[in-house]
């Protein structure tokens, strides 16, 4: 076992009652040839955040918009932290013209133009950039993903306008180049500007104006913040500022505002979980150089937490507000917390923030069962695991536990599970944190197998090991039941996602891309391949004593297949009611002999009798 510290059940471990009562047994079941399925009951429900705090910007009255990612909006404040006027800036959630996801990075048109007062939503994992007027209604859109006008950027993250001619600026983030738009003229092609070595931009994250109107530019792959002149002209910056003490990996640059009364940068710094203040006056002798770090907590004190002052998850956006009050985005806190440019803590927003409640989910992905008939469900957008125990004819809240964040005891990500029942740990995969992670039953941490390349799923054998669905490794990574690395099955699979260790100790992993589903052998050898189809969206596979089951995301069903790779038939369809199935990920059979399936969409886990 690591010596990797102890989780807080942050949540604590109330008995709550959840969602319908679960049957455990049920009566004749017509057979519906050649699949019977019939749906028994759901567990959980939607349990999001009040604001889940990504994105920042100041408009021209001084108010601050926040970008409330997994809740899919932007919310408004005032800058006594009150809500604003539209509260819900923008929040109609979809896909296409007029709809949102994710509210990634924020900007507002702060010029003396007709412009003024427009707002701007990059939406990193769609690729496409909103535009919105001062009251939060849709003006236009560009991307590649249903907008308006065709661009075709790579991850859009941060944007800011230029104040003097109104071209809004992008920053491209796996595009490695910054991306010019003109809202005044939306159709006029997009410029993408890339500077030649050594000064090229490798993952530019964030970007803000000077009052002398040069651009500041986050450029994250050289761990350094470079200002070009006159809205990024000339083929080298003017200046480029790293952090104190020289080159550092950890200047983990997620966030960059600049008060232009003042002349003050800030600069969000992830790793350091801390936010870095630089001098932006152009006509200083001292113009660009450091000038403290602050975060409202003492010295002696830690600089990652949940407590007044501190970032779990490092911090995110930045705005200064008409009152030059430092609006900090604290995503793993579920809130923002409001500075002065000095440091001091004046207040979070909201007050007190609002935590998802227990007991239910914000786009799970994973379930399995232990040993002793508990069930455990990764609840992957509230960075949480959740444990029900059998309660009657049902089951019953009993513990939650986990954290957004990037260090050891806390969760980026997590999705497929599995049991395992020699260590009779449960073993998560830990997708965004590259690593697998054995957790206690009761929440302790027991060990992190790393070197992982975005792990989705996790089976777990009767022998100890440990599976991992190594996604962008396109193999099978397998681990001993201390987390040590003791192989690879497979290479060039494609990014396998389900995985399962049928009885005989053979290994089954999907690929969602392709459709293809691999059979191993223990010691690694491919013993067969079929495929569901490339529509279908494979993300989770399952067996019992008679066949396969593999989750159709896209298709918003579950397959039957026997081993021989023939369909049997399917269940589910997109639907909310019982029976009905909204993007299925994870499967797991329950002591019962039922399986269980995670829905991401309907934030619940349905339970289903299959034959």
């Amino acid at each position: 076992m690591s010596s990797r510290s102890k989780v807080s059940a942050r949540y604590g471990a109330a008995l709550l009652s959840i969602g319908a009562s679960v049957g455990l047994a049920v009566s004749s079941v017509a057979q519906a040839a050649p699949l019977a399925a019939t749906p028994i009951a759901t567990i959980g429900g939607s349990a999001t955040a009040q604001v889940y705090a990504w994105g920042a910007a100041t408009m021209p009255d001084g108010s601050v918009l926040i970008g409330d990612y997994w809740n899919l909006r932007i919310v408004h404040y005032n800058a006594d932290g009150t809500p604003a006027t539209p509260f819900v800036f923008a929040g109609k959630a979809g896909f296409g013209p007029g709809t949102n996801q994710a509210p990634f990075g924020l900007c507002v048109d702060l010029s003396t133009g007709p412009g003024r007062g427009d707002v701007f939503m990059a939406e990193g994992s769609l690729y496409n950039v909103n535009e919105y007027g001062p009251t939060g209604t849709f003006i236009t859109s560009w991307g590649s993903n249903k907008a308006v006008h065709s661009v075709a950027f790579n991850y859009p993250s941060q944007c800011a306008v230029n104040p003097v001619n109104e071209k809004l600026y992008i920053s491209n983030q796996w595009g490695q180049s910054m991306v010019i738009l003109d809202p005044r003229n939306p159709s006029t092609p997009a410029q993408f500007i890339s500077p030649p070595a050594p000064n090229t931009f490798i993952q530019p994250r964030s970007l803000a104006f000077d009052s002398a109107g040069n651009v500041w530019i986050a450029n994250q792959g050289h761990h350094r913040i470079d200002i070009y002149p006159n809205g990024l002209t000339g083929t080298k910056p003017i200046k480029s500022i790293l952090p104190p003490g020289g080159v550092s990996t950890t200047f983990d640059m997620r966030g960059l505002a600049i008060d232009t009364v003042n002349n003050v940068a800030f600069v969000t710094n992830g790793q350091g979980c801390l936010v870095q203040e630089f001098n932006a006056n152009p006509s200083s002798p001292n113009f660009g150089a450091f000038m403290t770090n602050f975060n409202g907590v003492g010295a002696t004190g830690s600089d990652c937490g949940t407590g007044p002052g501190q970032f779990e998850d490092g911090a995110r956006d930045v705005a200064v507000d008409g009152s030059h009050q430092v609006w900090v985005s604290d995503l793993g806190d579920f809130r923002a917390q409001v500075f002065t440019e000095s440091g001091t803590l004046l207040r979070e927003v909201p007050t007190p923030p609002g935590p998802p409640p227990t007991g239910g989910f914000n786009g799970p992905r994973g379930d399995v069962f232990d040993a002793a008939g508990d069930l455990f469900v990764s609840d992957t957008y509230n960075e949480r695991i959740e444990k029900f125990v059998p309660s009657g004819t049902g089951y019953t809240f009993s513990l939650a536990w986990g954290m957004r964040g990037e260090t050891p005891t806390t969760m980026n990500y997590p999705r497929l599970m599995c049991f395992d029942p020699v260590n009779g740990d449960i073993i998560v995969a830990n997708t965004d944190s590259n690593e697998v992670v054995a957790w206690s039953t009761s929440g302790h941490e027991q060990w992190a197998g790393l070197g992982l390349a975005s792990p989705y799923g996790v089976a777990c054998g009767a022998n100890g090991n440990v599976y991992a669905a190594n996604g962008n490794g396109q193999n099978v990574v397998v681990f001993n039941s201390s987390g040590a690395q003791t192989g690879t099955i497979g290479s060039g699979l494609g990014f396998v996602r389900g995985i399962w260790v049928d009885t005989d100790g053979t290994i089954w992993t999907d690929v969602a891309a392709t459709g293809a589903v691999y059979h191993f052998s223990a010691a690694g050898t491919q013993l067969s391949k079929f495929s569901v189809g490339a529509t279908g969206g494979a993300f989770g596979i399952a067996g019992d004593a008679g066949f396969l089951y593999i989750a159709l995301s896209s298709s918003n069903t579950v397959a039957q297949y026997t081993r021989s790779g023939t369909l049997v038939g399917t269940f589910g369809g997109a639907g909310t009611t019982l029976g009905k199935l909204r993007t299925p990920q994870g499967l797991t059979f329950g002591p019962n002999g039922h399986l269980f399936v995670v829905e991401q969409n309907n934030d619940r886990v349905s339970e289903w009798s299959v034959s």
